[in-house]
């Protein structure tokens, strides 16, 4: 079976469109992280429910006309390593 992530509650975060960055304000811990794309449109497609690398992925396309060329899930999935070591995402 696939890892399930969840992203942070949508109450518990502030993002703010900043050029090509996002600034995401973590309530919980006081932290503001600097992101970029994908990461913003990772966590608007999350919402508030648990998913796959391959779900999420799924969704982006969609939502974004990506083509697929077999490495979104890939990419997507590495993004949410690294938002789950910043406590943004957590696995469940």
């Amino acid at each position: 079976m696939s890892q399930l992530y969840r992203a942070a509650a949508s109450e518990g975060l502030i993002q703010h469109p900043l050029d090509s960055m996002t600034l995401v304000y973590q309530k919980s811990s006081g932290i503001t992280h600097i992101v970029a794309d994908p990461v913003p449109a990772i966590l608007t497609v999350m919402g508030e429910q648990a998913l796959t690398a391959v779900d999420i992925a799924g969704r982006l396309s969609d939502r974004y006309d990506l083509e697929d060329s077999g490495d979104t899930a890939e990419i997507v999935l590495a993004r949410l390593v690294e938002l789950c070591s910043l406590g943004l995402v957590d696995k469940v």
